[in-house]
């Protein structure tokens, strides 16, 4: 057995498919077959439910999954024990909410020193990011904080102003109009998960308000975009809105201030093995984070 058969046995669970498996690891279908056959044949029992939409693990399959998962992470560890210091290369494989303004700031400083790194994003929301560095299938990722979550440590990148953002052509916005008048709205949010959306519906409930109308979105950018053409309002950090607000298309509106604070942590598993690579990523979001708050204060 080699470590590749770990690899390739849990791509064909995460896919459900031989030959997706085959396509997402660059391997001929026929050898992912073979690998997955003979594994079976060491193990001494069929690992999959096979049927005619795919492949589904099997109890024998499930209680193998475990000990692939802790093989390939001690590997992973192992690797970046014997990094360079000096020099670290690899991969590191990170997750963010999308309202990160400051997140570009962070990669290009990142990129600049560290050319040998590459990065792997990707975007959700905080409650699905979160379970994916506790399965270890992100080393890190940017989410509203503060999480509380058993083997997880967390570090503040920034604090955000929550704002309620409203189109300008919204025909109920004068002088006079108070916020909550627009609580009636549709609401366009991220799907559920989502620390924004959380704080959107506390702070409704603490006034008694009743969602008529929710609407659920996958980007920030179709979120903003709608709320701009009039269907509704939304809850978002003022700095990824302020240059909307600007240029005359939007209104922001201040909440209470109970809701109105959030902060984005960067989190990770505390009893993960931290490599030089994500060593020298956390300092730079320190460094990132000291000059942002130097810049408040000039």
């Amino acid at each position: 057995m080699e470590i590749s058969d770990m690899q390739i046995f849990m791509e064909v669970a995460k896919q459900g498919s031989v030959s997706k498996a085959a396509e997402q690891l660059g391997y001929v279908q026929s050898n992912v077959t073979a690998r997955i056959r003979s594994l079976e044949k060491e193990m001494g029992r069929p690992l999959f439910q096979r049927h005619r939409r795919g492949m589904t693990l099997n109890p024998e399959g499930r209680k193998l999954l475990v000990y692939a998962e802790r093989m390939t992470m001690l590997m992973n560890e192992m690797h970046k024990a014997f990094q360079n210091p000096d020099d670290p290369a690899g991969m590191l494989k990170i997750g963010s909410v999308e309202t990160v303004v400051g997140l570009p700031d962070i990669l290009n400083l990142f990129y600049r020193r560290y050319a040998n790194v590459d990065i792997s994003l990707v975007t959700g929301v905080t409650e699905s990011l979160t379970e994916e560095v506790q399965q270890l299938k992100l080393d890190g990722a940017f989410v509203s904080g503060p999480v509380d979550v058993p083997n997880i440590e967390q570090h503040v990148v920034f604090e955000e102003e929550l704002v309620l953002v409203c189109s300008q052509s919204r025909e109920e916005l004068n002088a006079n109009t108070k916020i909550e008048q627009l609580l009636h709205l549709p609401l366009l949010v991220f799907r559920r998960g989502c620390g924004y959306r959380s704080k959107l519906e506390k702070w409704m409930q603490s006034e008694g308000v009743t969602p008529i109308k929710v609407m659920e979105f996958g980007t920030l950018e179709t979120i903003i975009g709608t709320v701009v053409a009039g269907l509704g309002i939304t809850l978002v950090p003022r700095a990824a809105v302020h240059k909307l607000e600007r240029e005359g298309l939007v209104t922001l509106f201040s909440i209470p201030e109970l809701f109105r604070q959030v902060s984005v942590v960067y989190i990770r598993r505390s009893d993960a093995y931290m490599g030089e690579v994500e060593r020298r990523f956390l300092e730079t979001i320190t460094e990132v984070r000291a000059k942002r708050l130097a810049a408040l204060y000039e």
